[in-house]
């Protein structure tokens, strides 16, 4: 009996099936085909402990930014100011805090000098895709992830003072504001609006020029204000910043700058007359923090706003109490110890 040779098709390529359909997965003949008719070549898997082997080196700390209980004990261990940053999707917050950061890279400034940071490596994701090394056509920031809070942390030393103190900016997604104007209890949950030295609410200087979206803008941040004082989520001594962001965009657009800029002044207006007596202080501001065009200078108007953030703290000031003494109803109470002097 004469045994029949069979040869066994073979392929290379992990994906092609031509030894049970006869097809090559490329579309080319198989004599043409360089995969064809050579054996799979299999490697085997690293192993696990392979995989997690210690790198020798020196581990550093992390230095991304703060989840809330590292936040807290930074606030147990220096004096600290707390920055709210509220706003919709794209209305600028992480460009706020990229811009605070991109101040310090040339030096002091408005009489403030960086003296460092445990969250530098967020710092510079946040600001990398503005940057010239990002090799992008256009900056873009990153959009904020959802969930809590997380915080940006920078320490500052003050002209004319020895110590620091240290700013943590809190940044949470957009959407998360928004939900509480339907649903104010969210709000409870947001713990960095408590805390809060200084609110900061944005208007975004690219919805105001459109004529169907700046009253959207201003319904945004009355509605939004409105659900944190349901909530009980802000508090009396606590500063309000109203910044318009995005203000290049605003002056490049030279036909409508005039009307949004009154526009954002009524915005103001509306915020101070429903909200005066709900916090200590109302200021507005106007900021470029990463310009698109020529218009505004990188970091315009930010300097107010970081002076506005690191104001002294109006809760938890010491105050001068003066002492009531109570008469006692019995004659023996009202006897004075004699002073030791007089004693001897």
């Amino acid at each position: 009996m004469v045994e029949e040779e069979v040869d066994t098709v073979q392929c290379d390529n992990p994906d092609c099936k031509v030894a049970q359909d006869g097809r090559c997965i490329e579309g080319q003949d198989l004599a043409a085909c360089t995969h064809y008719g050579k054996a799979l070549v299999i490697v085997d898997r690293p192993t696990s402990m392979a995989a997690t082997k210690p790198t020798p080196g020196v581990r550093l700390p992390s230095a991304e930014a703060l989840a809330r209980s590292q936040a807290q004990v930074l606030l147990r261990n220096q004096p600290c100011n707390v920055i709210a940053l509220v706003g919709p999707f794209d209305s600028g917050k992480t460009s706020l805090i990229a811009g605070a950061y991109d101040l310090f890279q040339h030096g002091p400034v408005g009489g403030f000098t960086f003296a460092g940071s445990s969250t530098l490596h967020s710092f510079e994701l946040a600001c990398h895709d503005t940057r010239r090394a990002s090799k992008r056509k256009k900056p873009k920031m990153e959009r904020t992830q959802g969930g809590d809070a997380t915080y940006f942390h920078l320490d500052l030393v003050a002209s004319g003072c020895h110590d620091k103190r240290a700013a943590l900016l809190a940044n949470r997604a957009g959407e998360d504001y928004m939900d509480a104007q339907s649903d104010p209890a969210l709000a409870n949950d947001f713990v960095e609006l408590h805390r809060a030295d200084v609110l900061t609410v944005l208007a975004d200087g690219e919805r105001l020029l459109d004529l169907g979206l700046r009253h959207q803008v201003r319904d945004d941040i009355c509605l939004t204000l409105r659900a944190f004082q349901e909530a009980g989520a802000t508090r009396p001594w606590q500063r309000l910043a109203v910044v318009l962001t995005k203000l290049d965009a605003v002056l490049k657009d030279e036909a409508k700058t005039e009307r949004v800029l009154q526009f954002f002044e009524g915005i103001v207006h509306d915020v101070r007359d429903q909200f005066s007596e709900h916090f200590i202080e109302i200021q507005s501001f106007r900021v470029a923090a990463s310009p698109q065009s020529a218009k505004a200078a990188r970091g315009t108007g930010m300097v107010e706003l970081l002076h506005y953030w690191m104001s002294d703290p109006a809760c938890l000031h010491p105050t001068k109490v003066p002492a009531v003494i109570p008469i006692a109803a019995r004659s023996f109470g009202r006897l004075r110890p004699r002073a030791r002097a007089d004693h001897e």
